[in-house]
């Protein structure tokens, strides 16, 4: 079929292109492209062929200023080489932690939420190696570059770098307490999303408030759990050091307030440190110069509310732990699992809050720590039959003494409410033959009721105890913290057992072994009771240690006899008994005329005895 007109136009060699108008006109056939691009090449100098004379390297010949580079590097096996290399350099040359300490730490701080775990080891490696030589006052301006960081890696979406950012958290709180400790809301709310059981959200219809499981809570294992845990405390710990840490390890003699029992004298003695200037300077606010208010003040304040605050938001989570864990007290596997660390560490957790939210006393409106505490005395003292690891022993005595010291505040708060005030007595009384018991002082049984009457102006304190052994895990550690708990509790229980239990600090002080450090502990707390009662300022002392006169007034005589035989064993107790001599006599009205004469005469082998086969012997 022959071609049209149309496709013979289309096929033409040369085709004229017509001009329309709004088009640009159409460049020629034959034009010549002007436009032109430039590329280069940009060698980088070598490391390996550089001179590097005058800067500090590595056994790999790298700088800081490489090593530092490299921590950028898109490669994982490059970042933790760059670790690797920095930590190679630090040990070589131990100077660079002075002069480079902020380029160092702003690099490498980065790599806590690195995404690869090798590189994050390695990290953590090198902080724990250098970070404890260097001062907390140079750490503590780069503690919030830090902290950030940690926190960041704290709510992560992956677990392992949470985990991993509560180890780091572990050492920055070791390395720089007080640095860190100002960061405690922050830090707090990262452990709130923790270990929350449910998580409140506002919803924008009129500020509702909706729950909602929090699924972290749950997953956890208890591995993970226990170092959350562990962490947890470690920080508040830190961060309240300066209420649960005092400098003086006999601060509950001095209360502050009275306590609302009626069995007390309401009457607090003044803290000795009101009569001395302190060694610390003041803060400057202290002065009130421009009006501004005292930070102590502040800072007590701030310090309870954020207790109290933390025990509301953790308290469910440490209960269905302990209801979880505390299963193994039925059993005879304590040991067996980690549900003991775990009930131990609840424990922990909860002293520290009580001791800084409620100080003295905890009162009858904290309604989930008296059930708590309820909750425990199903299972007091725990571990009452086991026998085996010394270690397990030894966490179960730490663990009745807290719940003793628990059921000693509970005791002391809750006199006005009638219903938990009679439950708290038997819970007292328990925790007062747990006491007596550890330290080897067992009561004997009381006279049957007829011959009561008749035997008891006869009967002395020191007659209604028996000798029984000690408790062979009771550290001094251990020890103090007994001592406050026997001091508690005999500000809030009865005249009977008040007098058994400070008799029977007499008695451990007594059988207690002249070189261990309980000695001088216990001498220095007896020393202290004596003064509160017996001293020359009356009406000062919150407990009636009138019936024990004379039992306080012998053991004051036998301190030189003591004193004779520790010669220069523990000097510590020497200097403790001395002081205790001297503080009776100029101080206090314990001991009459004939006792001080009797007390002097007991002085003098101290100085020089004449033997007649030696002649004069000089004392210790």
């Amino acid at each position: 079929m022959p071609k049209t007109k149309k496709k013979q136009r289309k096929t033409e060699d040369f085709k004229k292109v017509k001009l329309k108008v709004g088009k640009k006109k159409a460049p020629p056939s034959n034009v010549t492209d002007t436009s032109f691009t430039s590329k280069s090449i940009v060698l980088s100098g070598q490391s390996i062929t550089a001179d590097k004379s005058a800067a500090l390297t590595n056994s790999r010949n790298l700088t800081l200023k490489d090593v530092l580079g490299k921590m950028r590097h898109y490669s994982a096996p490059v970042r933790k080489d760059a670790v690797v290399g920095l930590a190679d350099l630090v040990a070589m040359h131990g100077d660079v932690l002075q002069t480079e300490l902020g380029p160092i730490i702003e690099s490498s701080v980065r790599l806590i939420v690195d995404a690869e775990p090798a590189v994050r080891r390695s990290l953590l490696r090198f902080y724990g190696d250098v970070l404890r030589d260097i001062p907390a006052r140079d750490l503590a301006p780069f503690a919030s570059l830090m902290v950030v960081f940690t926190c960041s890696g704290m709510t992560h979406i992956l677990e392992d770098i949470r985990t991993d950012a509560i180890k780091f958290l572990d050492l920055l709180v070791h390395v720089a307490p007080a640095a860190v400790a100002q960061h405690s809301s922050t830090i707090m709310r990262n452990f709130f999303s923790l270990l929350e059981t449910k998580t409140a959200t506002k919803t924008a219809d009129a500020g509702r408030h909706s729950e909602s499981v929090n699924t972290r809570t749950s997953l956890l294992t208890q591995g993970s759990r226990l170092a959350i845990m562990q962490s947890c405390y470690n920080y508040m710990t830190a961060h309240a050091r300066s209420v649960l840490e005092p400098d003086d390890d006999l601060w509950f003699m001095y209360a502050d307030r009275s306590v609302g029992n009626a069995n007390a004298k309401t009457q607090a003695l003044p803290s000795i440190d009101a009569y001395f200037y302190t060694d610390s300077p003041a803060p400057f606010s202290d002065l009130g110069l421009f009006g501004e208010a005292s930070t102590a003040v502040d800072t007590a304040a701030s310090l309870r509310a954020q207790s109290r605050e933390s025990f509301e938001r953790l308290f469910p989570f440490l209960q269905e732990t302990w209801m979880e864990s505390a299963t193994i007290f039925g059993t005879n596997n304590i040991g067996a699992d980690r549900s003991l660390e775990l009930c131990a560490l609840v424990l922990q957790i909860l002293q520290t809050l009580w001791r800084t939210a409620y100080v003295d006393s905890v009162p009858a409106s904290a309604r989930d720590l008296i059930g708590f505490l309820r909750r425990c005395m199903v299972y007091f003292p725990f571990g009452r039959q086991y026998s085996g690891d010394a270690q397990v022993e030894e966490t179960l005595l730490a663990m009745n003494i807290k719940v003793c010291e628990l059921a000693a505040l509970v005791n002391l708060g809750v006199a006005e409410d009638e219903d938990v005030y009679a439950e708290s007595q038997g819970w007292a009384q328990r925790a007062t033959r747990f006491v007596l018991q550890t330290i080897g002082a067992k009561p004997t049984k009381p006279p049957s009721a007829g011959k009561a009457e008749q035997e008891a102006p006869k009967r002395q304190v020191n007659q209604l105890l028996q000798a029984s052994t000690p408790n062979s895990h009771l550290r001094p550690e251990l020890f103090e913290r007994l001592l406050l708990v026997l001091w508690r509790l005999a500000r809030g229980s009865g005249h009977k057992d008040a007098e058994l239990l400070i008799a029977g600090a007499v008695h451990f002080a007594r059988s207690c072994a002249p070189v261990s450090a309980s000695k001088t502990l216990c001498i220095r707390f007896l020393a202290r009771a004596i003064e509160t009662y017996w001293s020359r300022n009356p009406g000062s002392c919150l407990l009636d240690l009138a019936p024990l006169h004379a039992l306080f007034a012998e053991w004051v005589l036998s301190l030189p006899k003591l004193m004779w035989q520790l010669r220069d064993r523990n000097q510590p107790a020497s200097a403790a008994a001395a002081y205790a001599l001297r503080l009776v006599c100029q101080r206090t009205r314990l001991l009459d005329d004939s006792a001080v004469a009797t007390l002097q005469a007991s002085l003098v082998p101290l100085f020089c005895v004449n033997v007649p086969s030696k002649g004069v012997v000089y004392g210790p």
